[in-house]
């Protein structure tokens, strides 16, 4: 069991910490001076495009690197999304181009200033970032026209990302047939509609920002919103950004919130959603077949693939034969937790 475990979250760890590395490029002064890589191993420009890119990440990625804005996922989403968008660049026109009026903080719109929070100038002055807003108007100034390739679809590009806060929460409730009465107080007859009232002990996960709230009172857990953020969640209300990488603080509150929620769902009256093919009085002497089948079925659930024979093999023998010496309860818990801590879970 310990070493399926640690062989999990390791792997877990390991491919979504690739996920959160990025480069910061040099920008060179000549037009067309760039460190090619030909492996592709590196994290060396490959263009003057890219030295854009590389040199504006650390000010942007982390609102730009996932959902309906990814300009900062690849060279390819950086100039088919941004550079060669006349939305946001106007080739040879940095004065009328939007990335340089939200870089300076006059953008027409909703969104005057980007990155939002604190002016573009002040990143420079504190080394945040070291790209200068004269340094990216020369660049759209000698912006060469849209290359050819951007019309062809990059069949060998794709991308991994790990699951938000929001979305591990949602799922998993829907998942493992959980809903917010399993969580919260339902003793006011008007308690959708008021602040939610955090049971203790249920490891309750919810974001800061999200009406009605988490109720104060003292019979309230406050720290359903500190686990939330843990967890890599943002808070629009406290102006805190969404973590894309997943940490040691991400990875221990998905330990305890996969045992604990996996808990309250074996232990859940009438929940198929991890008993489907089995009782807890099913063993397996008593009813192998069933347990195997049930086993199965849930890592397909989870996981959203059938289980190889050796994955199925591996994770009867080294988590549910184990923890079934002491009780079945704690079996299937810890089969439940282990599929959500697997790297396919965590990532997208």
């Amino acid at each position: 069991m310990n070493t399926l475990r640690s062989t999990l979250m390791g792997a877990a760890l390991a491919a979504v910490a690739l996920l959160a590395v990025s480069c910061v490029g040099k920008i060179s002064d000549a037009p067309g001076d760039s460190t090619e890589d030909p492996g592709g191993d590196s994290c060396a420009a490959v263009s003057k495009n890219d030295e854009i890119r590389l040199a504006l990440a650390p000010a942007c990625q982390g609102c730009h690197l996932t959902g309906n804005k990814p300009f900062f996922a690849s060279l390819t989403a950086f100039e088919s999304g941004l550079v060669y968008n006349e939305k946001y660049v106007k080739r040879g026109d940095p004065g009328n181009s939007m990335l340089i009026q939200m870089l300076n903080g006059v953008a027409p719109g909703s969104y005057p200033q980007m990155p939002p929070g604190q002016p573009y100038n002040e990143l420079i002055s504190n080394g945040r970032v070291t790209l200068t807003i004269a340094q990216v108007e020369d660049w759209i100034r000698n912006l060469p026209a849209t290359p050819a390739q951007l019309e062809a679809p990059v069949a060998e590009e794709f991308s991994v990302r790990r699951l938000t806060a929001e979305e591990m929460i949602i799922s998993l409730m829907e998942q493992l047939g959980l809903t917010l009465e399993d969580f919260v107080s339902t003793t006011d007859s008007n308690w959708r509609n008021k602040p939610y009232v955090a049971n203790g002990g249920k490891f309750f996960i919810w974001p800061g920002d999200w009406a009605p709230g988490i109720s104060g009172e003292y019979v309230s857990d406050s720290r359903s919103v500190e686990r939330f953020e843990a967890l890599g969640g943002g808070n629009s209300l406290l102006y805190r950004k969404r973590d894309v990488g997943f940490g040691p603080s991400a990875a221990q509150t998905l330990v305890q919130m996969s045992q604990a929620w996996c808990a309250r769902a074996v232990d859940k009256k009438n929940n198929p959603a991890v008993l489907r093919y089995v009782t807890l009085a099913d063993t397996s002497k008593s009813n192998p077949d069933a347990v195997q089948k049930n086993l199965r079925s849930l890592s397909l659930r989870m996981l959203g693939q059938p289980p190889s024979d050796a994955e199925a093999q591996a994770l009867y023998e080294q988590v549910y034969l184990p923890l079934e010496a002491q009780n079945t309860r704690l079996a299937w818990i810890g089969v439940c937790a282990a599929l959500i801590r697997h790297p396919m879970w965590i990532t997208y």
